[in-house]
């Protein structure tokens, strides 16, 4: 080994940031680096060490070495154990710093994430607070591998073994442009949806939780378009093109390009669901994850007030 002791928490952090994301680019993007910073810190590591540890091809990306790997496991408990370290030091100093990895559902994001944002700038602003976004499943494998701290999902989206705190009752709604016939009803049934075409979203496990819900009330979904950007689904919505079945109520019940829509609550029973906090069964319960949890207790049910029984985004709140 060559100059051992000039090795680096950057070096170990930007290396780990490179397997955890398979990609020196990707890598460089939840780091808020240049991604030459983060491939001359592992040349850097390489060179210290004296140990090939990655194989990097022009167009090809990144590949681990077994060396890589092996390094990498170690590699990850020091980094944490230096993060750990500066984190204790920020408490004792009044102060809470370092990366905070929070993963947020692609449809809960833009409600939830820019106050989030805000408040850490604000009574946090030490933490580098760091956005996942993505399919619920994606987001709760990063999870279980380490690679977030925490996610914010729906709770009828679980499907791996990870921890939940209730934070907020959500319920699914329908939405339909203001001439459509049901518009003028107080509620609507699932039936009456029976020969309407259909707007959803291509995001499971979101799309196979609301089609299993018209087939349990005898319906098939005459599915005209899938989006998995909820604002192409409500625009293509308030111009009648179709109805839609979603979660939550974004504030002015406007689309992008300034179309009224209108939101129904559907008549027949549903499953009960709720946004919650998911984290990894024991994982470091780090003061940078509570204060998110406190964050998240106080806030996100608050965002989320009841307009005829529909949850929908508050403004002003969060």
């Amino acid at each position: 080994m060559n100059g051992a002791s000039a090795l680096s928490l950057r070096q170990l952090q930007y290396f780990c940031a490179v397997v955890e994301s398979g990609s020196v680019t990707e890598a460089a993007r939840r780091l808020h680096v240049s991604a030459g910073g983060v491939s001359l810190a592992i040349t850097q590591l390489e060179e210290l060490l004296d140990v090939q540890l990655t194989l990097r091809t022009r167009g090809k990306g990144v590949e681990i070495t077994d060396a890589g790997r092996s390094v990498y496991d170690t590699a990850r408990v020091i980094a944490r154990s230096i993060e750990d370290i500066q984190e204790l030091a920020g408490t004792i100093r009044g102060e809470l710093s370092g990366p905070l990895r929070v993963g947020i559902f692609t449809t809960l994001s833009p409600w939830l994430f820019p106050q989030m944002a805000e408040y850490f700038a604000e009574h946090h602003p030490a933490i580098d607070l760091q956005l996942e976004e993505g399919a619920s499943a994606a987001l709760q494998t990063l999870l279980t591998e380490g690679r977030l701290d925490a996610a914010l999902l729906y709770e009828n989206h679980i499907v791996a073994e990870v921890d939940v705190q209730r934070l907020a009752p959500v319920r699914l709604q329908l939405a339909v442009s203001p001439d459509h016939p049901l518009a003028g009803h107080d509620k609507v049934s699932l039936s009456a949806l029976r020969d309407e075409y259909a707007v959803l979203l291509a995001m499971r496990p979101a799309t196979d939780h609301v089609e299993e819900i018209l087939r349990n009330a005898g319906i098939t979904p005459r599915v005209r378009w899938r989006s998995a950007n909820v604002e192409t689904i409500r625009s293509l919505v308030a111009r009648g093109l179709g109805y839609t079945i979603i979660m939550g109520r974004p504030h002015g019940d406007l689309t992008y390009d300034g179309k009224p829509i209108v939101y129904r609550p559907i008549a027949d029973e549903l499953p009960p669901n709720h946004i919650v906090l998911a984290t990894a069964p024991g994982a470091r319960r780090t003061a940078r994850v509570e204060a998110l949890r406190a964050y998240c207790r106080e806030a996100v049910a608050g965002h989320f007030a009841s307009r005829d029984g529909m949850p929908v985004s508050k403004p002003g709140v969060l």
